[in-house]
């Protein structure tokens, strides 16, 4: 999904005038959206070109081409929009660039917990599966393939315990079920890097998993979706909630002065 030019992946209008122009920080978003399942290269396909992987985000005309990591200008110098997609804090005159995984870090979203993103849509009132689809990179594989695998390593898990040997510890499924030995040696990677991931839907729908270490979260639309959407609180459209593996929710502000 690349700002100069939105038909590419063909988005509704609404993710323009619902999300991006309600979206109030400077986050870098994933410039492709949708795993595009490759039954030729394995169960991992992200994109279909160099952009993989990559997030943008809007900068100033102002800032060197040479600075733009691969970016262009996203509108002439009369201010005329080409890609057509701006937030509330933006100005008439924007560029846009690949963002930098180490200079921007603390801006791409991707680096996000679900939790903070949860934060971030819930600020500005934006579909949180939109918001987390623009985060994680996906993989095209289900929930129902990984979920006993993430039940395993949660059951088995105690205050010492260290990830990536709880992994490595699961019995690994005989190499005759190619699938779920490309399942398990895929997830197991995913699981030890940290990297939040979707694990697909159907039809890249709008309901899916994320998993983030041992963490495993559902993303699925309110029953009054259609009632939220349309009175136009969207970030309550879906419910995100987490099913395993999430640390114990703290009172932040608790006060502890005596009188």
């Amino acid at each position: 999904m690349r700002p100069p030019s939105p038909s590419r992946r063909r988005l509704p209008h609404k993710v323009c005038n619902d999300f991006f122009k309600n979206l109030k920080n400077n986050s870098c978003v994933n410039v492709d959206l949708l795993a595009l399942s490759d039954e030729t290269d394995g169960v991992v396909a992200m994109g279909d070109d160099n952009m993989t992987d990559k997030q943008w985000c809007y900068v100033s005309n102002d800032c060197p081409e040479a600075s733009l990591n691969g970016g262009e200008y996203a509108t002439n110098m009369m201010g005329f929009q080409l890609g057509g997609w701006n937030n509330l804090a933006s100005t008439s005159n924007l560029s846009w660039k690949i963002c930098d995984p180490v200079a921007d870090a603390s801006y791409m979203l991707k680096y996000k917990t679900v939790q903070e993103l949860i934060d971030i849509g819930t600020e500005s009132d934006v579909g949180l599966s939109r918001l987390i689809r623009l985060a994680y990179p996906v993989v095209a594989i289900t929930w129902a393939e990984v979920k006993f695998m993430m039940e395993a390593i949660n059951d088995g898990w105690t205050p010492s315990s260290d990830l990536a040997t709880v992994v490595d510890g699961l019995p690994a499924p005989p190499a005759t079920f190619t699938r779920a030995a490309e399942v398990h040696t895929t997830i197991s990677d995913i699981i030890k890097s940290g990297q939040a991931t979707i694990l697909d839907s159907p039809g890249h729908g709008d309901n899916f998993h994320v998993i983030k270490g041992r963490e495993a979260w559902s993303v699925v639309r309110n029953g009054l979706g259609n009632m939220i959407y349309l009175s136009g609180h969207f970030s309550m459209e879906f419910d995100v909630t987490c099913l395993m593996g999430c640390a114990t929710a703290r009172l932040e502000a608790l006060d502890l002065e005596t009188q």
